[in-house]
C-alpha cells in the first residue's frame, strides 16, 4: 500500500526546502506535529470512550443494549463467559459502517481470583482487550486504522466513586491523509503507555478523565514525493485535567484535544 505526500502546489524555492528539511530527523517539518497530533487526538477519542463505559460491567455478560453518558460502543447483548480462557468474549461490533470493533473483558476479586461476572461489591479489577480495524475520518484527515489495547481497571471493590486504568497499547494508520494547509500522507505507527489515568464513575452527567497520562511512541514514514522512504520518531503524551479537552505534547508543541469532538486545536510552544 503506497501514500503520497506533497507539499502544496507552490514550487518556491522556500516550500521546496521546508520539505526537504529534517533528513536527519531531528526537526519536524512545519506541520509534521501538527498532523502527529491529530492522529493522536482520534486515538485518544477511541480510549477515553472505553475507558467511561465500565460503569455498565454489570450488564455483562447476559445484558441487553445500553445508552447514556460513556457507553460509547458498549453493547453486551451475545457476550459470554468462555471457562477455558476465563474472559467473557463479545461479537463485533460495526460502527457506523466503518469500522469492527472485538473486545473480551476479565474480572477477578481482590484475591486476584477470576470471576465469570462482574460483582458490583467484590470484583476489584477487570481487564479489556480490544481491537479495531477500519476506515477512519474526521476534519481535515482520513486514514486506515488497526488498533490494540490491553487495559487493566482497578479500584473497583466496593462502591467507588472513581476507577484508574493501566495498559498498554498499539495503532497503526495508514493512508494518513492530511489536507489541512496542504495535502500529506504518512504511514503513522506507535506503541503507546496508559499510566494511572483516574477516571471518575458516572453519574448522570458526562465525566472526563481527572489525572494521568498516555504515552505515544511513534514512527512516521513518508511515502513519495521528496521524502520518500524516510521515517522519523516522535513522542506524544496526552495529560488528562477532568475536562473535555486534554492536551496532546509532540515535540516542543502542545495542543488542545477536545475529548467528544476529537478535534485538534492550534499548536502553541
Amino acid at each position: 500500500m503506497r501514500t503520497l505526500i506533497r507539499c502544496g502546489a507552490l514550487a518556491s524555492a522556500l516550500v521546496l526546502g521546508a520539505c526537504g528539511q529534517d533528513s536527519t530527523g531531528t526537526q519536524a517539518t512545519p506541520l509534521l506535529d501538527a498532523d502527529v497530533a491529530t492522529v493522536v487526538a482520534d486515538n485518544t477519542g477511541d480510549d477515553v470512550d472505553m475507558m467511561r463505559e465500565p460503569v455498565f460491567f454489570v450488564a455483562l455478560p447476559l445484558g441487553g443494549p445500553v445508552t447514556g453518558p460513556g457507553t460509547g460502543d458498549f453493547n453486551p447483548l451475545g457476550c459470554s463467559y468462555n471457562a477455558t480462557t476465563q474472559r467473557i468474549e463479545c461479537p463485533d461490533v460495526t460502527r457506523s459502517s466503518t469500522l469492527t470493533i472485538t473486545r473480551s473483558y476479565a474480572f477477578w476479586d481482590e484475591n486476584n481470583v477470576p470471576q465469570d461476572h462482574y460483582d458490583a461489591q467484590l470484583t476489584a479489577k477487570a481487564n479489556i482487550k480490544t481491537h479495531i480495524e477500519g476506515e477512519r475520518s474526521g476534519e481535515f484527515w482520513s486514514g486506515s486504522i488497526v488498533r490494540d489495547r490491553d487495559l487493566t481497571v482497578t479500584g473497583l471493590l466496593g462502591t467507588e466513586t472513581q476507577r484508574t486504568w493501566n495498559g498498554t497499547g498499539s495503532s497503526t494508520v495508514e493512508h494518513s491523509r492530511h489536507t489541512e494547509d496542504g495535502d500529506r500522507s504518512y504511514t503513522i505507527s506507535c506503541t503507546l503507555t496508559v499510566d494511572d489515568v483516574v477516571v471518575p464513575v458516572p453519574n448522570g452527567t458526562p465525566r472526563f478523565p481527572l489525572s494521568g497520562t498516555i504515552t505515544h511512541q511513534c514512527t512516521i514514514t513518508f511515502e513519495g514525493g521528496l521524502r520518500d522512504g524516510q521515517s522519523i520518531q516522535r513522542t506524544a503524551i496526552v495529560t488528562f485535567n477532568g475536562s473535555t479537552t486534554a492536551t496532546v505534547t509532540v515535540g516542543n508543541r502542545t495542543f488542545d484535544i477536545d475529548l467528544t469532538t476529537r478535534h485538534r486545536g492550534p499548536g502553541r510552544p
